[in-house]
């Protein structure tokens, strides 16, 4: 739809000025009525030499929003309407289990990217085959499983999670009862960790990624290959009386005085709480956002994951989360500046996007998304003015109470010390910036500095009249790392989630496999139809295992080496099929200390050197790359050190 007015223009310029565009927008048999169906009134005596040319920045820009696999198939059939669409029937058929189930079905709900319109790419289809379909990476849709309220669930949190365990087993029984010919798996996400591990040892994963919710989904789940959609569902139990055991047992830690039990404790809470009820609420609230206020939302808020991910700052411990991403893209439709509407265009939105994080005052504004203001912000009455200091900081939606609320916890924050440049956002449900946390001040100056270059790219792009320099708002500056872990790109299994090479062109410059197809008008298409009839592309599973769900060996292995050298490296990847890995010491390794027996690293002696009265060491940071190649193995192709 973003394209439809840029079309229009495009054909009524060529067909009576003779202006084309380029890059191209209309398809060959528009192109043709324009050239040779010309009007009598039509502006005469065009030739070659005399057309004018239209420039369209934003057509290009899109591109990169794309794949690999759509650039490939018919991508006016592969929409996230069909996704949705086949959630709504998972819901009705669940429904009717409800009599073999031990407790009735309440709701399900939805809390994946790609069933709110916020996923880098749609859902894809897979073509199943009696409930099994391969592909290199699959990507399952989250989905929370609530039952009906009552007494008799247990009060031990070991207890508990059997339980849940056995309603799992149970839903996917019955419904793989009902549906012969769906394939239904029943698994863990403990693997290899204890039952107890977070509760209360503390010594989990979570907290080696240095993040409470890096590897949150840690319970027994279901996936369900949809036989009518193609789309594989992960369905997990949403277990009310959990949240009030882990808040309960924290509360008794607290008292007795172990506090290393009680952090735990509290920390599984704020997992349990992210992942049952915050995320729910966001994925309300997105969707409704992109659904029903403003359709250039989705668009915009994948340009901008796309941006990040490419940047390699996006959805990892030290990156930015795919919730933050969405409320920043959220925050330039709720609350336009210096008169404007709300973004029009996906291409508009996401200059926005950068110009708030180019911008905005992280220390000294509150930056608050105000979606009860969705609706009335693309009203020309309701978009706001500036204030003296030419930065955004009322709302619309919000009443001053509430908003006084949300300026008191901002004040707050300042005075503990706990904002110091941070990227934070809040909304009224979140005034303390607890969902998702904030992102660091180094990486929001990161940030910052980033932003400002691709604005700078894009203002260059249109002084010039040329999209030859486009690709570098999406390229990633690699020297500014300290070494680069090169990956095998046939073990990447998501590297068909890259741009496609259409998107790298310049100038409208296409190759024959990415000339624009015949359109087929989406309001034509059936909302959902069986797999089999879209045309997507699907790769083999690169390890020669199929049925494989969710499996990244990639993501398995950044978190692996986050959590051997988390005190020491800073690791950055594209978590949708980059090929490298990058790396930058961390401060404390560029620093001398006295040697000791458990220095708990790969360190080295320093000769003649000391701190104090102890022999000097530091990191040994060839043994470490040496190391990192080691736990690669069948992964790393090269380490390239730009900086020792």
């Amino acid at each position: 739809r973003a394209q439809i007015v840029p079309r229009m223009l495009a054909f009524l310029l060529r067909r009576h000025f003779g202006v084309l565009a380029q890059p191209e927008l209309l398809h060959a048999d528009d192109q043709s009525t324009a050239d040779h169906a010309c009007p009598s009134e039509a502006i005469g005596d065009v030739t070659a030499e005399s057309a004018g040319r239209l420039f369209s920045l934003s057509s290009r820009i899109v591109e990169f929003a794309s794949t690999h696999d759509l650039s490939e198939s018919d991508t006016d059939r592969v929409t996230f309407e069909a996704a949705i669409a086949g959630f709504d029937q998972l819901q009705r058929e669940v429904k009717e289990l409800e009599e073999k189930l031990p407790l009735r079905v309440l709701a399900l709900h939805a809390v994946a990217p790609g069933l709110r319109y916020a996923s880098l790419a749609p859902p894809k289809p897979l073509a199943l085959a009696q409930g099994r379909g391969d592909d290199a990476y699959v990507e399952p849709l989250h989905v929370l499983v609530e039952f009906t309220t009552s007494n008799k669930w247990p009060d031990d949190m070991a207890a508990l999670h059997k339980v849940k365990s056995a309603f799992l087993l149970r839903l996917a029984e019955c419904y793989a009862a009902a549906h012969p010919s769906t394939h239904v798996d029943v698994s863990s996400r403990f693997f290899g960790y204890g039952a107890q591990d977070g509760l209360l040892t503390g010594a989990s994963s979570v907290q080696l990624a240095g993040a409470d919710d890096f590897d949150y989904e840690r319970d027994s789940f279901v996936d369900i290959r949809h036989i009518s959609s193609g789309m594989t569902f992960r369905l997990s139990v949403l277990c009310e009386p959990e949240g009030a055991l882990l808040a309960h047992k924290a509360q008794e830690m607290v008292r007795a005085g172990l506090s290393a039990q009680a952090d735990a404790l509290q920390c599984a809470y704020r997992r349990w709480m992210r992942t049952t009820q915050w995320r729910a609420m966001h994925h309300r609230q997105i969707l409704d956002l992109c659904q029903r206020h403003h359709p250039a939302a989705s668009l915009t808020i994948r340009l901008l994951k796309r941006w990040l991910s490419r940047h390699m700052l996006l959805d990892q411990s030290v990156g930015v989360p795919d919730e933050t991403a969405e409320l920043l893209a959220a925050r330039v439709f709720t609350d336009p500046w210096n008169g404007l509407a709300a973004p029009g265009s996906a291409y508009a939105g996401f200059v926005r996007c950068l110009k708030l994080l180019a911008e905005w005052r992280w220390t000294e504004d509150m930056c608050v998304v105000d979606f009860a203001a969705a609706g009335s912000a693309d009203s020309e009455d309701s978009a706001r003015v500036a204030s003296a200091r030419r930065v955004w900081t009322t709302t619309d939606g919000l009443s001053a109470d509430a908003y006084a609320t949300l300026q008191a916890a901002f004040d707050a924050a300042i005075q503990r010390k706990d904002v110091r440049g941070a990227l934070r956002i809040v909304t009224a449900e979140d005034p303390n910036a607890e969902w998702w946390g904030t992102v660091s001040p180094v990486l929001t100056r990161r940030l910052q500095s980033l932003a400002r270059a691709s604005l700078q790219t894009i203002t260059d792009c249109i002084s010039l009249g040329s999209d030859s320099t486009l690709s570098q708002v999406f390229t990633a500056p690699l020297t500014d790392y300290d070494f680069v872990i090169k990956l095998d790109k046939d073990v990447v299994c998501r590297q068909y989630e890259q741009p496609p090479a259409s998107a790298f062109t310049s100038d409208g410059v296409q190759s024959a496999e990415s000339a624009p197809r015949k359109e087929v008008f989406k309001n034509l298409l059936p909302s959902m139809q069986h797999a089999s009839q879209v045309n997507v592309k699907q790769h083999a599973n690169v390890f020669g295992q199929s049925d494989l769900v969710g499996f990244d060996p990639v993501a398995l292995f950044v978190r692996d080496l986050v959590g051997v050298y988390r005190d020491s490296i800073l690791f950055f990847n594209d978590v949708h099929g980059g090929r490298c890995i990058a790396g930058l010491w961390s401060p404390t390794a560029r620093k001398t200390h006295p040697f000791t027996a458990s220095m708990g690293a790969n360190m080295m002696l320093l000769e003649h050197e000391k701190v104090g009265t102890k022999p000097a060491a530091t990191l040994n940071k060839r043994a470490v790359v040496e190391e990192i190649i080691r736990l690669g193995e069948g992964l790393v192709e090269n380490v390239v050190i730009q900086n020792e």
